[in-house]
């Protein structure tokens, strides 16, 4: 496979990296790729049983093979076996917090197998040991205007942190998504944090690093983020932008990408994946919509297309689109619109109250997506590669072959 090389362009005042790929199209993988498994395995939809998820959000496959799942509408961690059985479940109480609505969202752990779980509806990170047993509460909670956002004595504090990535150190990157606050004028931004580990008498705390907040150049790259991941090298941190401006790089059709930035500092790369430039403007995008989950394998990087139904593969160094996964399910209507199929309207309100049940409808041997959200690429302790993607509206996860979808891309 022919792979190129980033182009240049000078754009509102970065020189930006651009792949441009015109000797080999994208290989769709949908027909040739199967998932390997699918968990809950009694697939009974959206709801709060034992066997069920009701939208879930994140997924982090652990070393062992099993996965934690963030199941949002619930309130609640699920650990779920790789054959799809629940192993144990997190609430509240089990955090030592009162407050139910915890609303857990992103998911990470680090190179000794700790878990890292954003809590949203506590304005909280909490930390797990390899086993799942509660270790710490990261972060303090506030509510607090953009503008005092960084001031010192708002040091290290969230407001309903989303997005999360934990370096192999125990570094941790959160997204402190709180639209009310971080929006003016129409347009939109977040908080971003990062927390520094420490070991100060042998025992692991976590310090707000106010240095890498100096430059705060994520934020005035990125408008509306989740999805991160960390180059295998842990010197590259890629965030999936969701609602980009139109005047950013002169992006005037809103085309979603994924950009880098410095791992230590937080600088832009002036790295952009997932859209094609003309006369030093944006013309055209992979992703169809909106970009979330994204996930770094080797000399790849992964990225869900949560409009379009798909999962886009990228050579990591080139940034050439090299091929996708996935079909947006016929079952299916985003969160913006309303439609009638079979009689039934299957938007977000009529799944969570019962009256659509797209897991039934959905095929998910045909990879037939519905709102794909979180993702996570691993080597199992086993030598075996995995891929698992959520299927979010469908309130599953989808668990595929890595070495199958590798092999077909090379």
């Amino acid at each position: 496979m022919m792979r190129n090389s980033f182009f240049r362009y000078f754009i509102g005042g970065f020189f930006v990296f651009v792949s441009c790929n015109e000797t080999q199209s994208p290989v769709d993988l949908t027909s040739v790729i199967r998932p390997v498994g699918v968990i809950p395995s009694a697939q009974n939809g959206y709801g709060d049983g034992s066997d069920q998820l009701a939208q879930p959000d994140d997924v982090e496959i652990l070393f062992d093979g099993s996965m934690v799942i963030t199941d949002v509408d619930n309130n609640r961690i699920q650990h779920f076996s790789s054959n799809g059985e629940l192993l144990k479940s997190i609430v509240a109480k089990d955090l030592g917090l009162s407050n139910k609505n915890i609303i857990p969202t992103g998911v990470a752990k680090d190179r000794d197998g700790f878990i890292y779980i954003t809590l949203e509806g506590v304005g909280l990170v909490v930390r797990l040991t390899p086993n799942l047993m509660f270790d710490q509460l990261i972060g303090r909670p506030c509510d607090v205007v953009a503008e005092d956002y960084y001031r010192p004595e708002n040091d290290g504090c969230l407001i309903k942190p989303q997005g999360l990535v934990v370096a192999k150190n125990g570094d941790i990157y959160v997204v402190d998504m709180a639209k009310k606050n971080f929006k003016k004028s129409g347009m939109r931004n977040f908080g971003f944090r990062k927390f520094k580990q420490t070991k100060p008498a042998g025992v692991v705390s976590y310090v707000y690093d106010r240095e890498f907040a100096s430059t705060q150049e994520v934020t005035k790259i990125m408008r509306k983020s989740e999805g991160m991941a960390i180059s295998p090298d842990q010197k590259t941190l890629y965030i999936a932008e969701e609602k980009p401006h139109k005047n950013q790089f002169g992006n005037k059709n809103k085309f979603r990408y994924v950009a880098a930035f410095d791992l230590s500092s937080g600088k832009f790369y002036n790295k952009l994946f997932g859209i094609t430039m003309d006369n030093d403007s944006i013309i055209d995008g992979v992703f169809n919509n909106s970009v979330e989950g994204i996930s770094t394998f080797e000399n790849y990087l992964f990225a869900v297309d949560e409009k379009g139904g798909k999962v886009a593969f990228f050579d990591i160094n080139s940034g050439d689109h090299l091929g996708f996964l996935g079909n947006r399910a016929y079952y299916y209507c985003d969160d913006e619109s309303d439609c009638i199929i079979d009689g039934i309207n299957y938007n977000e309100q009529t799944i969570i109250a019962g009256g659509a049940m797209s897991h039934l409808k959905n095929d998910w041997h045909k990879n037939e997506l519905a709102s794909p959200d979180g993702i996570s690429a691993i080597s199992l302790n086993d030598g075996s590669k995995q891929l698992a993607v959520v299927d979010q509206w469908n309130s599953r996860i989808l668990l595929y072959d890595l070495a199958e979808i590798l092999k077909a891309l090379d």
